[in-house]
C-alpha cells in the first residue's frame, strides 16, 4: 500500500513538473519570439516624414552654420559672429521656443480655430496678433529642429498679465537646456539664422543664466524714461533667453516671487505699474550678486539686434527723442504692432525665395533653356549660289527642276526655316552654357557660409 502511494505521489510530482515546464514554454517562449519579430520588423520599417522632417529638409540648403564667422543678409549687409565660438553644433530639441500669452487664439480667424486662416484679413490685435506670432515662431522652430510650445497661461490675481513670464520659465526650464520666449509683437527677421549663431554673436556662454536686450531709450524734457532707479537703461523682456543652470532656477524663483516683498522690499510696486516684471528684473534681479556674479551671468543684447525694426525712428516720427534700434535679427514692434503682419510675411517669403533660387541654380540646364543666337553665316552656306555642277539640269544637284535653290525637294524657304527652327530645340542638342551671372556691385562680398 505504501509503495503504491509512493508511486502515486511520484507520478503526480512528475506530471506537475511537466505541466509547469510546458506552461513556462508557452507563457515565456512565445512572447520572446514575438518581441524579436516585432523589433526586427520595426527596424526595417520607415516612418512617414513629419512636418518637422519636411521643413528641415526644405531649408537645409540655406541654413546658416552655427560656426560661421559672419552672416550676410539679402541686402548685402554683413554681420560678424562673436569673438568666441561657444556653440558649434545645432542644439535642436534641447531648445524650447515658447509663446506665453493669456490670449487664447481660438476665435474667428485665429490659428487654433479649425476654420482656414485668412492671412490677408488678419488683424494685428488680440488672438489674431498671437496667431501671426505663432506662424513666425513655430516655423522658425521647425526649420532648426527646436521644440515649440504655445503656453496659454492664466492671469495672476492682482498682477498685470505680463507677470506670467517668470512663472512659466520657472516651470519649463528643467526640461530643456535653453528656453527662449518672444512677445507676440516680435518677429524673427532671418529665419535661416539659428539661435546658436546668435548666441555666439551676443557672447552667451555656458555660464550664462539669462540674456535680454537693452530697451529703447526715450528722452522727454531732457529726462530718460527708460532707466531704473540707479540710472541704468532697463532690459527688455520682449525677447528672453534662459539657460538651465542651478543659478537660473534660483533666479527665476526670486523673480516670480519678487512682488511678495520678502527678498526685495518694494517690488510689489511693480505688480501693475509699468513696466511690471520687466522693471522688477532691472530694479532687483540683475543687481543681486547671487545671480550676477560674472560679466557673462546676465548678458545684455544689443538693442540694434533685438528691438525695433529698420527705419524704427523715422516710422514713429515722435515729438520726443528715442534711440533708433533696427531689430537686425529680432524685430520688436512695440509701438507699431500693425507692422507685425508685413514683417512676418517678409521673413517667410525671403527664405522661401532663397530656397527656390538655390534649387533653380542647382538644377541649371534642366530648367533654364537659353535660346541660341541666330548665325546668319551658317544660314547662307545652306544656299548654293555658284551654279549647277552636277549636269542634271537643275541648280540643286537633286534631279529636281522645280526651280528652288534649297535642295529640299521643292520646299519653300519659309517651310525650310520652320524646319530649321524645329531642329534647334530637338532633344539631345547641346545647350549653350548659361551666361555669367553678374553680381550687384553695390553689395559687399562676404565669405561663403556653408
Amino acid at each position: 500500500m505504501l509503495a503504491t502511494q509512493r508511486y502515486y505521489y511520484l507520478g503526480l510530482a512528475v506530471f506537475l513538473v511537466i505541466v509547469s515546464f510546458s506552461f513556462f514554454l508557452f507563457e515565456y517562449g512565445e512572447p520572446v519570439a514575438y518581441t524579436k519579430v516585432w523589433e526586427s520588423s520595426n527596424r526595417t520599417t520607415t516612418h512617414a516624414p513629419t512636418l518637422r522632417d519636411t521643413i528641415v529638409a526644405l531649408f537645409d540648403s540655406i541654413r546658416v552654420d552655427p560656426k560661421a564667422t559672419s552672416y550676410r543678409d539679402s541686402t548685402g549687409k554683413i554681420y560678424s559672429a562673436g569673438s568666441k565660438t561657444t556653440w558649434t553644433e545645432p542644439l535642436k530639441k534641447k531648445v524650447l521656443i515658447v509663446d506665453i500669452d493669456t490670449r487664447v487664439p481660438t476665435g474667428l480667424n485665429q490659428i487654433l480655430n479649425p476654420d482656414t486662416l485668412d492671412w490677408e484679413s488678419l488683424e494685428m490685435r488680440g488672438g489674431q496678433l498671437v496667431s501671426a506670432a505663432v506662424v513666425n515662431h513655430y516655423l522658425y522652430a521647425q526649420i532648426h529642429g527646436y521644440d515649440y510650445k504655445l503656453y496659454s497661461a492664466r492671469s495672476i490675481p492682482e498682477h498685470h498679465d505680463t507677470w506670467i513670464m517668470p512663472h512659466v520659465f520657472h516651470e519649463l526650464i528643467p526640461d530643456y537646456d535653453f528656453v527662449v520666449a518672444m512677445d507676440a509683437d516680435v518677429t524673427v527677421a532671418h529665419l535661416e539664422v539659428p539661435l546658436e549663431w546668435m548666441f555666439n554673436r551676443w557672447g552667451i556662454t555656458r555660464n550664462t543664466s539669462m540674456a535680454l536686450p537693452w530697451d529703447t531709450e526715450e528722452i522727454r524734457n531732457n529726462v530718460s524714461s527708460s532707466t531704473d532707479s540707479s540710472g541704468l537703461l532697463v532690459l527688455n523682456t520682449g525677447f528672453v533667453v534662459a539657460q538651465n543652470l542651478p543659478t537660473t532656477t534660483a533666479l527665476l524663483a526670486a523673480w516670480k516671487d519678487c512682488t511678495s516683498d520678502t527678498r526685495y522690499p518694494g517690488c510689489s510696486h511693480w505688480k501693475q505699474e509699468w513696466s511690471h516684471e520687466q522693471r522688477a528684473f532691472s530694479e532687483y534681479i540683475r543687481y543681486d550678486p547671487a545671480f550676477n556674479s560674472a560679466p557673462d551671468s546676465i548678458v545684455p543684447i544689443s538693442c540694434d539686434d533685438a528691438v525695433g525694426w529698420p527705419g524704427f525712428k523715422k516710422d514713429l516720427n515722435l515729438d520726443y527723442s528715442i534711440s533708433d534700434c533696427s531689430g537686425n535679427f529680432l524685430r520688436h514692434h512695440t509701438l507699431m504692432k500693425q507692422k507685425v503682419k508685413s514683417s512676418t510675411s517678409d521673413s517667410v517669403m525671403q527664405v522661401l525665395a532663397q530656397v527656390l533660387q538655390s534649387a533653380l541654380i542647382k538644377e541649371g540646364k534642366r530648367v533654364w533653356y537659353q535660346e541660341p543666337e541666330k548665325n546668319e553665316k551658317n544660314e547662307n552656306e545652306n544656299h548654293d549660289d555658284d551654279g549647277d555642277d552636277n549636269g542634271d539640269g537643275d541648280d540643286n544637284g537633286d534631279g529636281d527642276d522645280n526651280g528652288d535653290d534649297n535642295g529640299d525637294g521643292g520646299k519653300s524657304d519659309d517651310e525650310q526655316d520652320a524646319n530649321d527652327d524645329e531642329k534647334s530645340i530637338l532633344p539631345g542638342l547641346a545647350i549653350p552654357e548659361p551666361q555669367e551671372i553678374r553680381k550687384d556691385p553695390t553689395k559687399e562680398s562676404a565669405p561663403v557660409l556653408e
